[in-house]
Formats: C-alpha cells, structure tokens, sequence
C-alpha cells in the first residue's frame, strides 16, 4: 500500500499504518538498546546493524521495484539531513545539491511507472554526470573553510552521498543504505559525539522508516538544534519533499 493523495489530506505515516510483520518488527527493535548509539542500558546481546538489516529485508514484502524506489525515498530523506553538515564546512560545493536533485529527477521519474507497474524492474543509470563530476571527483578535504571537530565528518558527510548513488542500483541498494545508516547513527555525518545519538536513531524508526514506506513526508526532519539558520534548513528540506510529492 502507497499513500498518494495529497499530504495535507493524509495522516502523518507512523508505525501503526504500516503492515503488520513490519508494525511488530519495529515495534520490536524499538525496546531494544545498543552500544553502537552509546546506551548504558545495553547489554552487548543486540547488534544495531544486524537489526537495521532486517528492517531493509522487510520492506522486501512488496515487488522489487516498490522496495526500490521506497529505498531510494528513504535515502532521499537521510541526504536532506545530511547536507548541511557539508554546507556548513563547504559552502561552495555544489556536488550535495547536485546529488539531490538527480535522485529527485529519478523518483519523479520512475514513480508513477512503478506505481501503475509499467516496469519490472529499473536499470542503474550510471549517468556521465553523476560519474565524473560527482563520484570522481567528489573531495572534500582540499577546500574546507572551518575547521571540523574531526575529518572524520566530512569523509563520513561525503560517504552519505557516494553511497547514495549506489542505491540507485537495486542490487546495491540494501549494502549502500546501511554504509549511510553506519555513518549516520553511528559516525559523524550528521553531528559528532556520543550525545543524542538514541534521539536520532528512533528519529528514522519512527519516523523515516515509516514515510519510506508510503513515499510520504516524514512527521519532521532532524535538524541539529545548535545550527544558526536551523529554521532556514527545515523550511528547505520540506520544500524539496513537497515539490517531489507534487510531481508524482
């Protein structure tokens, strides 16, 4: 099931609408606790990625080319997130925007196509654009004009958006979103630090997972709260959203 009417006059998605195996899966791994996210109450018995995985399976419930194209939407939104992060270090790099707009360009693209089940499967479009200006030459470190608590940001920054591209390909799909889930909930691509990390993750169960699958708006975007123009970045991340939801 896909929600396409327009989001004003649908609920917000949450667990509750979703299918039942998947509502009692995350159900489920949402009363669990991992030392990958820092939390004491973690007794070394889960492994985050594992359950992660298992998620990304789940989704497989529908035809490949539906738990595609939900895979891409979900990465879609992780890359709204992530962007300022690489804004913030290099503001003159177009390469993020350029991203975002061609996996935009290939969900209003294949949407509609998919949804009427004009097409079985979808063909990795390894584009001239996206190999040479974006994935060949994507370096980060050369220009930084602050000083990142630690490179590690911006590589992990940077892996988000390569890896994006690999979703595009269905075959590497699953691979490539939790390399970005790693470097999300894990690293430090969205903020460094140990702190707030149990607040992101159960951001993307309830939230993310859930809009994943009805190619819907999340109930809100996570915006690190200490950014000056935080405001200024959630109104964009909605606004690119609703354009896509417009088109499809």
């Amino acid at each position: 099931m896909v929600l396409r009417s327009s989001q004003s006059e649908q609920k917000l998605p949450s667990i509750e609408m979703l299918p039942d195996s998947l509502k009692v899966l995350l159900n489920k791994i949402k009363q669990q606790h991992y030392a990958e996210l820092y939390e004491l109450e973690a007794d070394g018995t889960t492994s985050l990625q594992d359950d992660l995985n298992e998620i990304l399976q789940a989704f497989r419930i529908s035809n490949q080319t539906l738990t595609h194209l939900r895979y891409v939407w979900m990465t879609l939104i992780l890359l709204l997130v992530v962007e300022p992060t690489l804004e913030y270090y290099q503001p003159k790099d177009s390469s993020p925007t350029d991203i975002i707009l061609e996996i935009s360009l290939w969900l209003i693209a294949n949407t509609k196509k998919i949804l009427n089940d004009e097409v079985k499967t979808i063909e990795f479009d390894d584009r001239e654009l996206l190999k040479k200006d974006i994935i060949g030459n994507y370096d980060l470190s050369h220009d930084t004009n602050k000083n990142p608590v630690s490179l590690q940001v911006l590589y992990e920054a940077q892996d988000v958006f390569k890896n994006a591209i690999r979703v595009l390909d269905y075959e590497q799909s699953v691979e490539a979103i939790i390399e970005i889930l790693d470097d999300c909930l894990e690293g430090y691509a969205i903020f460094p630090g140990s702190y707030g990390r149990r607040e992101l993750f159960e951001w993307w169960l309830l939230e993310v997972v859930p809009a994943s699958w009805f190619l819907l708006m999340p109930k809100s975007f996570y915006v690190v709260e200490d950014l000056p123009n935080k405001e200024e970045i959630r109104l964009r991340q909605i606004r690119i959203m609703e354009k896509i939801i417009y088109f499809l």
